[in-house]
């Protein structure tokens, strides 16, 4: 099912992510060294990824519009196996075409003009992780800013698709699926999230995803 256009929803995902890219200008390269706003490159250094949480909220609202509008799972033929793979190819494709422009200009760049932080080239098990998306999991550096985000939407998405498809499978007990949820979303909010080191996981982050599943 796809959803239709919604002016309020571009419009966040439009500005949170301006403020997602100007916190990267702020954290990484020469930018904050030479800026002539040292406060504004501060608060864009410490507040503007607060706009991540807008991407979660909305992300899980969308999805939960796509596979489960009613509180349940309406796809006749659906098949867990299967809507994890279409949800992979969708976010995998364009991460992967993006990470090659990220590796060849890197390449340029070590070539012409070499800089302290110039990405060196990656290694044969680093590229796998980023493939399964799991390169934090694996221990890898990510290959460019944003790439660890990809991770947890492909995560969530994942996590909230088994919970519905348990709620489906659940017989007389059909309709446990939101309540699945709600409980979820609840331990993110007051147990997982506050554990920094699971911040490689989809609970950790799960209850801005339920909020807007809840929605």
């Amino acid at each position: 099912m796809r959803t239709a256009p919604n002016p309020l929803i571009d419009t966040l995902k439009a500005l949170a992510s301006q403020l997602i890219v100007l916190h990267h200008l702020a954290f990484y390269g020469p930018m904050s060294d030479h800026a002539y706003a040292p406060d504004l490159i501060d608060w864009l250094y410490d507040y503007a990824r607060m706009a991540v949480q807008c991407f979660l909220v909305i992300g899980g609202y969308l999805a939960a519009q796509s596979l489960a509008p009613s509180g349940h799972i309406t796809k006749p033929k659906f098949t867990l196996p299967g809507l994890l793979w279409k949800r992979y190819l969708r976010l995998a494709l364009p991460l992967f075409a993006a990470l090659g422009l990220a590796i060849a200009a890197a390449a340029l760049v070590r070539t012409i003009h070499p800089l302290p932080d110039t990405p060196t080239a990656p290694a044969l098990g680093q590229l796998v992780a980023h493939l399964l998306l799991a390169q934090q999991i694996l221990g890898h550096e990510s290959l460019s800013a944003g790439v660890w985000y990809v991770a947890i939407d492909f995560q969530l998405f994942a996590l909230f698709a088994a919970l519905m498809w348990l709620g489906r499978h659940a017989g007389r007990f059909a309709n446990f699926a939101p309540l699945l949820v709600l409980s979820l979303t609840l331990a993110s909010l007051y147990g997982f999230n506050r554990q920094p080191e699971l911040d490689i996981w989809a609970p950790y982050f799960f209850g801005a995803y339920g909020l807007g599943i809840t929605v």
